[in-house]
């Protein structure tokens, strides 16, 4: 896979797992992607959310997608980046627009946006399972 492979299979599976570490202890939940394009993976949280104070002391994760249907994984590490985007911010509500309740009470502040820099993936199927991994920059 290229990147731009991997930037249309990400989009294509926006449902991922993220791990983060909180102390000494990994967390991981599921997520739903925002964006991935040439502009980076983007995703969202809440202010109030233990996923944003796990990112504030520790930016470190790794994302893992997956299409059951070609059975193909996708594992992606590196750091994320707080965006202070409202413009950003906007147009998340007008996708998530479950938020918006949320947003017209508390404000566009508790809306965090992360974009995902400094970046590798790596792919995995069935049939590769035994091979080496090989790291795509991203």
């Amino acid at each position: 896979m290229n990147k731009e492979e991997i930037l249309e299979f990400v989009a294509k599976n926006p449902l991922f797992s993220l791990a983060t570490i909180e102390g000494h202890r990994p967390r991981v939940r599921k997520m739903m992607l925002y964006r991935a394009d040439e502009n980076g993976i983007i995703f969202v949280t809440g202010r109030q959310k233990a996923l944003y104070e796990q990112l504030q002391v520790n930016p470190v994760v790794e994302m893992c997608f997956f299409n059951t249907d070609e059975g193909r994984q996708l594992r992606i590490e590196g750091t994320v980046e707080m965006l202070d985007d409202l413009e950003l911010k906007k147009q998340v509500l007008e996708r998530f627009t479950f938020l918006k309740p949320w947003i017209e009470k508390q404000g566009y502040d508790v809306l965090i946006c992360y974009r995902l820099k400094d970046a590798k993936a790596t792919p995995w199927t069935l049939e590769t399972n035994f091979e080496p991994k090989t790291y795509i920059p991203l």
